[in-house]
This record gives structure tokens, C-alpha cells and sequence, in this order.
């Protein structure tokens, strides 16, 4: 199976963002400056994308690092161009006096916000971090001076060894571990280093990387997660009591053997 890492970290993390370039340059993360941002900027996403298109093509990497670092970078350049919005996704605004506007939305398709009373507004192109200011200025088309608050919402499938396993729909500002808290938490029995997230038949996050991206507090958003996409928490590996009561039986019998012989 192809491994892709679409966060911003993935398998490339210790090469652009924590290592040296192909060139030798230090790496800086660019989070480092808008840490307290929940969201990916426009500007982070570019300068990501510069990073992995550059490890693309420098010779310096084996054949296998260009390839994901190509596969990064058009997933970067997905959502710089296609925006953060799918179809299905929720959006609630707060609109102080303006109640009809105050409630949460559904993305339809054409990935199209539609507003009561007002306008449609696409949403294709936009990214999570700008939707407050493309709204306020879409509103302010028919309102004097909005104020406008919003919480975008994603729909994912949580998988094996939590509380409350099945869909979600999840605020995308959201860190990791809250978003597994507000599902149920992993059981007791979950192997949680072992956590996968899928979108469709690949794997886009899992071992060091996701942990890595757990550690510095990534959002849903910072992990580049979209509608659709599947958390797998596996269950530790353990010996059924079936297995133990085999193993007893071939064991005892065999050292009875042994004590025999010598």
C-alpha cells in the first residue's frame, strides 16, 4: 500500500521541518511564529509546499522521500486550491443580532454556503483560517458592520477501542487527543501508538509522525483532515484465554516428558 503523510509534519517532518535541507540550510517549523493559531494558514501551507517541492526535486533524497514529498505536495496544493470546505461539512455561525443567522449550516454541494435571505456563498478555494473574514465581508454586503463568530465542522468515523465508536462530526480547531476525549476515549485497551488515520484505502498518518503531530498539539485542521477521513484505535495484541488454556496443555504434558527423559 502507498503511505502518504498529508499533515504537515507526516514522514518528511525530520527532513524539512526539524532537520537540515537538501542544500544544508536549517530548517525552520512554520508554526513556530503562529503557534497559538488553530488553523493552517495560507502562508504556512506555502511554505510547506515550497519545502516539499524542493525535496521533490533535490537529488540529495532517495527516490522513495521525492515520492512522498511529491505526494505532499499535491495534497497541499489540493488544498490551497480547492479550500478546507467539503460537502457535508458544518458550519455554526454567531451573528449577534441576527438570529435567522445564528444557527449551523451545511455545506451543499458545489461546496456552497446557503444563507437565509441573502446570497449564496462559495466556499471552493477557501481555507478554514479565512472563512471569518470572507464572511464578514460577505455578509457586509447586506448588513452594516457584522460581527461575525464561526465554528467549522467535520464529519470523521472513529474506529475500535473507544467509548463511543462509529461517525463523529468534530470541530476542526479541535486538538487530537480532545477530539478522542469527546468520542469516548480510547479503552483500556488500546493500543494507542498504533492509532491510524486512513482516507479511503491509504493510510495518511500513523506511527512517529502522528505521534510527533500528537505531541505538539496539532488540530484536526493542522493534521489536514477532511470529511470522510477514518481514525483506527487497534486493540493491544493479547492471548486469548482459549490460546493460554492450548499452550497449558501442550506445556505440562511436554515437561512431564522432559522430567522423564532426564
Amino acid at each position: 500500500m502507498k503511505r502518504w503523510a498529508t499533515g504537515i509534519s507526516g514522514v518528511l517532518v525530520a527532513l524539512l521541518l526539524a532537520g537540515s535541507t537538501a542544500n544544508g540550510a536549517h530548517a525552520q517549523d512554520p508554526y513556530a511564529a503562529d503557534s497559538g493559531l488553530l488553523f493552517a494558514t495560507r502562508a504556512q501551507l506555502e511554505a510547506i509546499l515550497d519545502r516539499y517541492q524542493t525535496a521533490g526535486d533535490a537529488s540529495g533524497y532517495s527516490d522513495a522521500v521525492r515520492q512522498v514529498a511529491n505526494d505532499e505536495a499535491d495534497l497541499i496544493r489540493y488544498r490551497l486550491t480547492e479550500g478546507d470546505f467539503e460537502v457535508g461539512d458544518q458550519i455554526t455561525l454567531t451573528v449577534p443580532g441576527q438570529t435567522a443567522l445564528s444557527t449551523t449550516f451545511t455545506v451543499q454541494a458545489g461546496k456552497l454556503l446557503i444563507l437565509p435571505e441573502i446570497p449564496e456563498m462559495r466556499l471552493r478555494g477557501l481555507l478554514r483560517s479565512e472563512m471569518t473574514d470572507a464572511l464578514t465581508k460577505h455578509l457586509a454586503q447586506f448588513y452594516v458592520n457584522p460581527q461575525v463568530f464561526v465554528t467549522t465542522s467535520i464529519r470523521l468515523q472513529v474506529e475500535g477501542e473507544v467509548g463511543n465508536p462509529g461517525f463523529h462530526v468534530v470541530s476542526a480547531d479541535q486538538r487530537f487527543p480532545d477530539m478522542l476525549a469527546a468520542v469516548g476515549q480510547p479503552t483500556r485497551t488500546a493500543k494507542t501508538d498504533d492509532i491510524k488515520i486512513k482516507r479511503r484505502d491509504e493510510t495518511i498518518w500513523d506511527g512517529d509522525e502522528l505521534q510527533q503531530a500528537i505531541v505538539e498539539g496539532r488540530t484536526l485542521d493542522q493534521l489536514s483532515l477532511r470529511a470522510g477521513d477514518i481514525i483506527e484505535v487497534p486493540a493491544q495484541s493479547t492471548q486469548s484465554f482459549v490460546q493460554t488454556l492450548r499452550s497449558f496443555y501442550f506445556i505440562v504434558p511436554l515437561g512431564f516428558a522432559l522430567s522423564r527423559i532426564f
